[in-house]
């Protein structure tokens, strides 16, 4: 397939090798890469803010750098970025050209379960992981049942990941409560986020795992600077590194 990479402003600038480990695992699976010009912010810190004029005008520069795109799906490495901009896209532009961009939008763990539906990898990873299941995509992208929710779960983070060789995955304690950054949330409440970060970086140290794994960069950037002012053991790791690892 051709898959046309939505690379998030925070991955370009603070997390690099998250995109560069996306584009180099959708290729070993087979897929040609494009990269459009022009891409610039979902709009998420303008809309946190009440900025929705700044927002309107980031966002739509954004989805009109993916119009007239040819190309089979638009995945991107950043679960709260993609659901930034396809809330965003669906509010400032409800044309044609707008639907079928919003159509294609997919979030990566969500298309290799999903869409390509990856079952075989090359390499073992006898590693401890303890997955950080962060709140947008499990709330919002459906990625895994919260647990706030009764009945039967599921979780597509896991059932990927389980079927690499050698793995052992585990979770912290309060599986999926938030890791506090939230977006602008850890600016505007820093002592709060502070904390929730420490909790969290401490529970994923308590299970004794090797590394944090997660399918959001802006929780695992928050979670990877409390690790290091905290001194943990514990690594982080982007799924889109250790599935390239892999493959």
């Amino acid at each position: 397939m051709k898959i046309a990479l939505f690379t998030p402003c925070l991955v370009n600038q603070m997390t690099p090798e998250v995109g560069i480990a996306t584009v180099e695992l959708l290729e070993k699976l087979g897929h040609e890469v494009v990269l459009p010009k022009g891409q610039t912010c979902c709009g998420q810190p303008m809309t946190n803010s009440g900025c929705y004029d700044d927002a309107k005008k980031t966002t739509l520069k954004l989805l009109n750098a993916f119009k007239g795109v040819e190309c089979d799906y638009i995945v991107c490495p950043a679960a709260s970025c993609m659901i930034a901009a396809k809330e965003n896209f669906h509010e400032f532009d409800c044309s044609p050209e707008a639907t079928e961009v919003i159509g294609k939008l997919k979030e990566l763990t969500e298309f290799l379960f999903d869409i390509h539906q990856l079952t075989e990898f090359k390499h073992p990873f006898p590693r401890k992981i303890s997955l950080q299941m962060s709140c947008h995509g499990i709330r919002m992208l459906d990625l895994a049942t919260p647990s706030e929710t009764m009945g039967q779960g599921y979780n597509k983070v896991e059932a990927l990941l389980s079927r690499i060789e050698g793995i052992d995955i585990c979770y912290p304690e309060r599986r999926d409560e938030c890791c506090g950054f939230g977006g602008t949330f850890s600016m505007d409440e820093g002592a709060v986020s502070g904390k929730m970060g420490k909790d969290k970086a401490q529970a994923h140290a308590d299970t004794g795992a090797a590394y944090v794994v997660g399918f959001d960069p802006s929780c695992l950037l928050h979670l990877d600077g409390v690790i290091r002012r905290q001194g943990h053991l514990i690594k982080t790791m982007h799924i889109a590194q250790l599935l390239n690892k892999v493959l």
